[in-house]
Order: C-alpha cells, then sequence, then structure tokens
C-alpha cells in the first residue's frame, strides 16, 4: 500500500510539474514546435551522462527494444502535432480538453493492451475530472467561433497519441528501467522534431535559453521520468486520473506569472479534480 501511494505522489507532482510549462512557453519567443524540439534535446543531454554513469547495464538492455523507443517518440511528436495543429484551427481551450481525452481513452484501451480490468471507481474518478476540466475551462474564450471538424479531429488525435504513449510506457517500463525509456523516448523524439529547426532565428537571449534548459531539465527530463517511474507503480487508468492535476496547476501558476487571476469556476473545477484524485486513490 505504501508502495502504491508512492506511485500516485509521483505521478501528482510530475503533473504539477507540467502545470509551468505553459508560463515557460509564453515566454520564450520561439514557436512551439522549436521549443519541444529544446525540450527533449536538454531533457536526454541531462539524462544521458546520469545514466552512463549509473545505469550502463540498464541502458544496454533498454536499447534492444529500441521499436518500442521509436514508437514512444513517434507518439509523442505526434500527440504534440496533433494538438499544435488544432490549436490553429479551433479555440485553444477547445483543443486542451480534447486532448485531455486521453484518460478516457486509456481507461478503454487498457482492458484490451495492459489487460486491466476497468474498475468503477476508476470511471468515476474520470467523470469528475472531466467535469472539473469543463468547468475549470473559460467560458468567454475570444477565439470562439464556429466549430472546425478538421480542428476537432486533430485534438482526437492528439489525446489518442497521449493514450497509445502512456500505455506503451506502462508495458516499456515493466521491463526496462524508466531512466533508460526516458532517455530514448526524448532521443527519438528531437530526431522527429528536428526539421523543426530549418529556417528558425535561434539568437535568443540568456534568460530565454535558461526557461528552455529547465523546461527540458526539470519539467521533461525529471517530472516525465518521475511519472513514468509511478506508471510502473500503480494501475495506468489510474495514474491518467493524476495528469488532470496539470490544468490546476496550470492555472496557479499562470495566476503567479502571468497575472491571470483564478476565477469561481477554476475554484469549483480544480476542487472537483482534487476530488478525482481522492476517489481513484483511496481504495
Amino acid at each position: 500500500m505504501r508502495s502504491e501511494m508512492l506511485g500516485y505522489f509521483y505521478v501528482a507532482v510530475a503533473a504539477v510539474i507540467w502545470g509551468s510549462n505553459g508560463v515557460i512557453v509564453n515566454f520564450v519567443p520561439l514557436n512551439a514546435y522549436v521549443i519541444a524540439f529544446f525540450r527533449v534535446l536538454f531533457a536526454s543531454l541531462i539524462l544521458l551522462p546520469l545514466l552512463l554513469l549509473t545505469q550502463r547495464l540498464e541502458m544496454r538492455e533498454a536499447a534492444k527494444a529500441w521499436r518500442s523507443m521509436l514508437a514512444l517518440g513517434g507518439l509523442l511528436s505526434l500527440g504534440w502535432a496533433f494538438l499544435f495543429q488544432s490549436m490553429k484551427l479551433i479555440a485553444i481551450v477547445k483543443a486542451v480538453l480534447l486532448n485531455y481525452m486521453a484518460p478516457v481513452f486509456v481507461a478503454l484501451l487498457a482492458p484490451v493492451f495492459l489487460n486491466e480490468r476497468i474498475e468503477k471507481i476508476t470511471v468515476l474518478a474520470l467523470a469528475t475530472s472531466m467535469a472539473g476540466m469543463i468547468i475549470i475551462s473559460p467560458q468567454n474564450d475570444p477565439q470562439a467561433g464556429s466549430l472546425n471538424l478538421s480542428g476537432v479531429v486533430f485534438g482526437l488525435f492528439a489525446g489518442l497519441a497521449y493514450a497509445g504513449f502512456i500505455i506503451l510506457s506502462k508495458k516499456t517500463v515493466a521491463k526496462y528501467s524508466s531512466l533508460a525509456v526516458a532517455l530514448y523516448a526524448y532521443s527519438a523524439t528531437a530526431i522527429f522534431l528536428s526539421p523543426s529547426l530549418i529556417g528558425v532565428n535561434l539568437s535568443l537571449d540568456v534568460a530565454s535559453w535558461i526557461l528552455l534548459f529547465v523546461l527540458g531539465a526539470f519539467n521533461t527530463g525529471f517530472a516525465v521520468t518521475l511519472y513514468l517511474r509511478g506508471l510502473n507503480i500503480i494501475k495506468a487508468q489510474k495514474a491518467v486520473v493524476f495528469t488532470y492535476l496539470e490544468p490546476v496547476s496550470a492555472a496557479i501558476f499562470g495566476s503567479l506569472f502571468l497575472a491571470q487571476q483564478p476565477t469561481i469556476q477554476m475554484l469549483i473545477g480544480g476542487l472537483l479534480i482534487l476530488s478525482a484524485g481522492y476517489i481513484a486513490a483511496s481504495k
């Protein structure tokens, strides 16, 4: 039971850290694809010497599953690409909400690919989380307009790609070191995203490079590895419930650093999301 609670803690901490991603992205004057590239590049550069010093054997073992590592990198790349394209076609908040269909996809696919029986408590937690997400999203969005079917499809595919990443990660970290899996997945993602650098001006100030490094080393290298470690302990369908802490964290970071004051709707939605996490972990 103590080990399981530690798994919930790892996933929750990772989700809270991810909530600061939006603040960092807002302060770095690069397009989202290039920021994503440096995110995984710096994460890989941080993890590589650590693994060479402490887990060389684990690295060699994990390298045998190179197909899975490439697939993880491909899923990460596709997820970001679909999400960004969706954001170009429909309101950003709607694209994010569609991306957060991933927990539902995981709950539906986990019995097929992970032999996890869908638990009633998970269904209740997911429903509570989605209700919180809908409430926490801004209602008066200046980008709102006619619904673009292509944008909706891209948003759903982003959530599906994220769900695929979670499920494949769950299967992979059950056999190999979570640090090694993270390193190879990040490296593959960097390769897939490298074409985004073509024609981009990389003359940035020191502060922007520091923020990119923090995004890669801490928000990705540390946080995603922490998430994968937690995923190795608890069920995937329950882990995804705790990822809903990310929008709560994002609202707090936005209030602190971007002067985006929380509303009553945000507080109510955040309370529902936190309650969902408690429901999932309480059984």
